[in-house]
């Protein structure tokens, strides 16, 4: 019928600021689109920000924009979070009520599948490396679209394109890695692995051993050094934690000792769990994340088991080879952390990253992938 709706729900993690979007069933699915820029990088703490466009009829009530903090973006671009937990949930483009898009974050949405259709990346050129563009090369068989910039101005980045400008680095101990969400409320630097990010022991991520594995748990072990004790590991997680934490269908971690972050570039300052803007959230009984209350980016994940470790989201790392920074980080390509969770609300997408890692840990990768790594 001409009349009929359809509803979906949009949540953060701590559920203050669910709310139902109920559409003409002719508006889905939305067009959902990833933007690489650097901007939204350092907005989220992901390597890009995945959303999904609603038609332009639709406006968000006021009642849910009172339950959300606010944070200019750009003069254009406001994005909306939630203060309690720091979900980004929303981005209205266009000034006042008349000619606004208002766009929903994909991983506050219930569903995926059927709900939204994903078409492209934008602003790729802004990786330097192709960041998390290499990591979703198709959903559904259908390859997605790959813009240097804006959708249908300028150029289509081809597979594993790289900037003729990215320089090659040669690693040195006194480097410093700047991190730092977009309103720079937080910031941080993580020098180079070193013997003491060696000290002490933890049990395996779900990244590297799945925790429903039937297989013997393997001993607590200096997982994070990798590369030769060069490079920190870096992965991506699809828990419905961390989607409902950030609002994007998933969140790349970077594993830092926390002796190794410093709150200056001189290394003088140690690190410090209460820092500028920083807030907390208790997400679960053994584990607090942290965001910008400034502008809603995700910053850490702190496990209780782990103190000594951090889960550093790799959106607010600003290497100059690229947003993976691959001087600093070794992939872990054979897992997509909680799939687990993905599977049953977004197959489509969860298959299709889990494919793009396989690619480039086929392309690049020099170790074995072996969860007994």
């Amino acid at each position: 019928m001409a009349n009929d709706t359809r509803a979906i729900k949009a949540t953060c993690l701590c559920t203050a600021a669910a709310h139902e979007i109920t559409l003409p069933a002719s508006a889905f699915p939305f067009k959902a689109i990833f933007c690489h820029c650097s901007s939204d990088r350092h907005s989220t703490g992901s390597l890009c920000l995945g959303i999904a466009v609603l038609p332009p009829e639709y406006k968000a009530p006021g009642a849910w924009l009172e339950k959300l903090q606010s944070t200019e973006f750009s003069k254009r671009i406001t994005h909306y979070f939630c203060p309690t937990c720091g979900t980004m949930m929303l981005a209205r483009l266009g000034g006042g009520d008349g000619g606004a898009r208002w766009d929903v974050c994909t991983g506050a949405l219930e569903q995926i599948d059927g709900v939204v259709e994903v078409d492209c990346h934008e602003y790729i050129a802004d990786t330097v490396d192709g960041g998390f563009s290499d990591f979703l090369q198709r959903v559904d068989g259908k390859q997605v679209g790959r813009w240097s910039g804006e959708p249908g101005q300028g150029e289509q980045l081809p597979l594993y394109w790289q900037s003729s400008s990215r320089p090659t680095i040669q690693p040195s101990p006194s480097d410093k890695l700047h991190a730092y969400c977009r309103c720079k409320g937080v910031e941080f630097w993580i020098s180079r692995p070193s013997k003491r990010s060696a000290m002490g022991k933890a049990a395996w991520p779900d990244v590297l051993h799945p925790f429903d594995s039937p297989a013997p748990k393997p001993k607590d072990a200096v997982w994070w050094l990798r590369a030769g004790g060069t490079k920190y590991l870096a992965g991506c997680c699809s828990c419905d934690s961390c989607r409902l934490a950030t609002g994007q269908e998933w969140i790349e971690w970077a594993f830092v000792p926390a002796v190794d972050i410093t709150l200056d570039e001189a290394g003088q300052v140690p690190f410090s769990r209460e820092f500028g803007m920083l807030k907390h959230y208790r997400s679960s009984e053994v584990a607090t994340r942290h965001f910008c209350g400034g502008c809603g980016a995700t910053v850490f994940w702190d496990g209780d088991e782990r103190p000594q470790l951090l889960d550093i989201a790799v959106g607010l790392l600003d290497a100059p080879e690229g947003a993976r920074a691959e001087s600093w980080l070794e992939w872990r390509t054979a897992r997509l952390s909680y799939r687990e969770d993905a599977l049953p609300r977004a197959k489509g997408v969860t298959e299709g990253v889990e494919e793009g890692l396989r690619g480039y840990g086929k392309r690049y990768q020099r170790e074995p992938q072996d969860a007994a790594l």
